[in-house]
């Protein structure tokens, strides 16, 4: 793609970084690495599929040649995203983070050269959350599987942070910082996306050194492959973070306390980038940063005074500067790669950086077609970044109709960001947001309903086709912007009048729940007349469908529990209180025939990160349990933050919480109020990019002793999943 074409799909006033037009690595000189994907991927494919490099083709082109699929492009990233294309418009294969379907798979030459569609430039993946809260459970193997779909939907860039625990250890010990303390400062890698953004040290450390040592041998892995592929990996940039407690006369310039994070946690300090020792402080830092990973890089992510900070009135146009020019220093020609989200980055910040080598990654919550990205961003290129998903909570959201509508670049964006914190999950959402990198177009919802329900069933059905049109119609479609999905109250903290699980959502009905019913109905007629059981993705998708039916089912059921208890009606809160818990034993029940909502499946991977090491697997496996459940040792504002709808949290968790709770209040019922329970509330209330946001409960110390305990009992865990989908379906569509 040359420079003129890249100028055509900015925004009017953009500014063209220098580096852009070069901006994907030229260190894959053949086409080897694609062969092996197209092994790995599509085995039944090997030795039917060739490419070669021809400078001219800036976009891939298909064509038959010795009864052979042949892809021709300028580099082996084009080379692998014309594959992904014939993937997913001839051969009929569907890949997902929620099941991968080849079992329609079939090798179809074309009949005439094709030219694919032209994708956007800059396509990048990952929040450092995402990071934390979908990929802690990931291992070497997972990370393979997931680089190589990345490369096939046409994304450029990921964010790369496995391995920052042992260039801090170095960078540290360099700089002076006792080695005790070192430990403290790293915090468990289920925890380092709030390291890396400045929120808090710690948490969840000391860790082994078997899990440092692992996440640096992942982390050089991930920038070896991703140059393989034809991907830039994004490292850390260093912006002046410093242990909280960092002596003050081991260094020259001023050291900036950032106060707490979330009320809770000590922020790392922030040495003042204008500082004497800034300079020498970045030079020691991206020198172990290529000593880890084995590359100096060439895109640094980093965001200074992130999520309400202490600017310490630092002057911001001058500290970009300095924080850049350390950069620049470090990697010539490299890119700082700054978040938008709230307030950040301040006006004065985005003036001191070079929009040459600046690109702003637009975080966008609001799924609504009438969106409005366009903030002023001073020139510097943006990248619009979906953000559906919080914490990884399960549940069916996604502004279908904002991505079908994105055309041209995508309202002035250079390209397209994977932001999301839960990946693995509604895989419909994000079928569509691969097919919006890859065109420039309208998306036609009947074409591609047609498309994606064929690619991942198996089959071509009326049925099926109507149920995922309903769904766009319905939870698909939100109305306003929100944080994330309508959150289950089965995973809230008690109370009678429960409307949300996590402080910052809201709670607030948004569609035709009749629609998603019907949804469920129509996938499950097709399942049975397809017998497509077989298929994880069906398997999948009726349990997550099930799920969404029950947990929208528990809005109308809470409301008939506090009428009886409001009424004094002992009977009444009786059978209405066991109606509510059957939903959660229900959930859990559908929840089981899927391996994507397994607990045991996640803490298997997250325990890997340990080896063999069986203190290192305990530590990844708290650390785990703690983030999805409390958040902090102790909950508070975060608690449920990540909750998730997996079988075993329903039935082992959740479930005994209001156990729990309904037993209090049936003792409250007979006169009988429990020590520490009942008649009394408490409320979590905080700013969300200047919004008021907050949650009530109940206070009650059994439901305290459920949290408490969870992570220290001995949990029944399964890894594969049980019972048949379409029975257990049946039983609960048909209450």
């Amino acid at each position: 793609m040359n420079l003129n074409s890249l100028t055509a799909i900015f925004a009017a006033g953009s500014t063209l970084p220098a580096l852009l037009a070069a901006s994907l690595p030229t260190c894959s000189a053949s086409v080897q690495p694609a062969l092996e994907l197209v092994n790995r991927v599509t085995p039944d494919f090997s030795g039917k599929v060739t490419f070669s490099l021809v400078p001219e083709h800036k976009q891939a082109r298909l064509s038959a040649k010795d009864d052979k699929l042949h892809i021709s492009a300028a580099t082996v990233h084009e080379c692998i995203r014309g594959y992904g294309y014939y993937l997913r418009k001839l051969a009929k294969v569907h890949l997902s983070w929620n099941g991968d379907n080849t079992a329609a798979a079939r090798f179809i030459l074309p009949d005439a050269p094709i030219t694919i569609p032209e994708a956007l430039p800059f396509n990048y993946a990952y929040n450092y959350c995402t990071l934390s809260y979908t990929a802690t459970h990931w291992d070497t193997a997972r990370w393979e599987q997931e680089l190589d779909r990345l490369a096939l939907a046409g994304y450029t860039h990921a964010l790369v942070t496995a391995g920052l625990e042992q260039v801090w250890q170095g960078f540290l010990r360099d700089i002076g910082y006792p080695r005790e303390k070192i430990a403290a400062f790293i915090p468990n890698p289920a925890y380092a996306a709030w390291w890396n953004m400045g929120n808090l040290e710690g948490e969840g450390g000391p860790v082994n050194p078997i899990i440092i040592k692992n996440e640096a041998r992942l982390g050089r892995f991930l920038v070896r492959r991703m140059r393989e592929l034809g991907m830039e990996p994004v490292l850390q940039g260093y912006v002046g973070f410093l242990p909280h407690d960092m002596p003050a006369d081991k260094l020259k310039g001023r050291i900036i306390p950032q106060g707490k994070w979330c009320a809770h946690y000590n922020r790392p300090a922030v040495l003042q980038p204008t500082a004497e020792d800034f300079p020498r402080l970045a030079r020691l830092w991206y020198k172990h940063i290529k000593e880890v990973y084995g590359y100096q890089g060439k895109f640094f992510g980093g965001d200074l005074f992130h999520e309400g900070g202490n600017t310490g009135k630092t002057p911001l146009t001058p500290a970009a500067k300095a924080v850049q020019s350390a950069m620049l220093s470090a990697a010539p020609g490299s890119t700082w790669l700054i978040q938008a989200w709230g307030h950040n980055p301040h006006r004065n910040l985005l003036a001191g950086t070079d929009p040459a080598h600046t690109i702003i990654l637009a975080l966008d919550k609001d799924m609504t077609p009438g969106h409005n990205i366009h903030r002023n961003y001073q020139g510097r290129p943006h990248v619009w970044c979906e953000l559906l998903n919080f914490g990884g909570n399960h549940g069916l959201y996604g502004g279908a109709g904002l991505l079908e509508n994105m055309t041209g670049n995508a309202g002035g964006a250079i390209g397209i960001g994977l932001i999301s914190e839960g990946l693995e999950t509604n895989p419909l959402y994000y079928a569509l947001l691969t097919e919006r990198i890859n065109t420039r177009e309208r998306i036609d919802r009947a074409a591609f309903l047609k498309e994606y329900t064929e690619a991942r069933y198996g089959v071509l059905d009326a049925d099926l086709i109507r149920a995922h049109e309903l769904l766009l119609e319905s939870v698909y479609a939100p109305v306003r912007l929100q944080e994330g999905c309508q959150e289950s109250i089965l995973c809230a903290r008690p109370s009678l009048t429960a409307n949300k699980a996590s402080t910052w959502s809201k709670p607030q009905d948004y569609y035709d729940k009749a629609k998603v019913r019907e949804a469920a109905k129509l996938l499950l007629k097709a399942g049975k007349a397809h017998r497509l059981n077989k298929h994880r993705t069906y398997r999948h998708d009726m349990a997550d469908l099930c799920r969404q039916v029950l947990a929208d089912q528990a809005r109308l059921q809470l409301p008939r529990v506090k009428a009886a208890f409001d009424a004094k009606d002992k009977d009444a809160f009786d059978k209405e209180s066991a109606a509510y818990l059957q939903l959660i034993r229900d959930t859990a029940t559908v929840l089981s025939t899927s391996e994507d909502f397994l607990l045991g499946r996640f803490l298997k991977g997250a325990e890997s990160k340990g080896g063999e090491n069986a203190a290192a697997r305990a530590e990844m496996r708290q650390a785990m349990l703690q983030l999805i459940t409390t958040w902090t040792p102790t909950g508070g504002m975060l608690n449920d933050y990540a909750h998730r709808q997996l079988s075993e949290l329903m039935s082992q968790y959740y479930l005994k919480r209001w156990e729990a709770f309904f037993n209090a209040k049936k003792a409250e019922l007979r006169g009988q109020a429990l020590a520490g329970e009942g008649g009394r509330s408490a409320a979590q209330t905080t700013e969300n990019n200047g919004e008021a946001v907050s949650t009530s409960y109940e206070l009650s110390k059994s439901v305290d002793a459920v949290e408490q305990n969870f992570r220290k009992s001995k949990l029944r865990l399964r890894t594969k999943p049980a019972g048949k989908i379409n029975k257990v379906a049946t039983r609960i569509l048909a209450k």
